[in-house]
């Protein structure tokens, strides 16, 4: 399953089975708890999948929701970029993560919803281009 929230695979990479299992079930978690919260038109969270962002407030803040439960946003809602580097894997492309996150991280929106949800936008398209299903 595709998710919206590219950096959280980096900070729950597994090395297991068991591992992967569990990281996918976190992500599951964390999705429906989101769409939940933010009342969220699931399809918008599989659109961004994608790389067809929609600039909805409601998915601003259900990226801001998704990064915050994984660590990513502090209680006052601002992205912990030292977290979210300090969770890059071993096996990925240390150097190229850290050179998007630092492309990405001066953007701000109107509020906290917007920014992450920009900065993640940003990361995503830095990452995987406009349409993530052509590679």
């Amino acid at each position: 399953m595709k998710t919206v929230a590219v950096l959280l695979f980096l900070a729950l990479a597994a090395c297991t089975k068991q591992e992967d299992d569990d990281r996918q079930e976190t992500i599951r978690q964390y999705r429906d708890d989101c769409i939940a919260e933010t009342k969220v038109d699931p399809a918008l969270i599989d659109r961004a999948d994608n790389g067809d962002f929609t600039d909805d407030a409601k998915l601003q803040c259900f990226s801001k929701c998704f990064y915050q439960k994984a660590g990513f946003v502090s209680e006052t809602g601002d992205l912990l970029f030292d977290v979210i580097k300090d969770k890059i894997p071993k096996e990925a492309n240390r150097e190229k993560a850290l050179a998007i996150i630092d492309k990405c991280k001066e953007l701000k929106g109107a509020d906290s919803c917007e920014t992450v949800y920009l900065v993640h936008k940003c990361y995503f398209l830095h990452s995987y281009g406009t349409d993530k299903k052509t590679e």
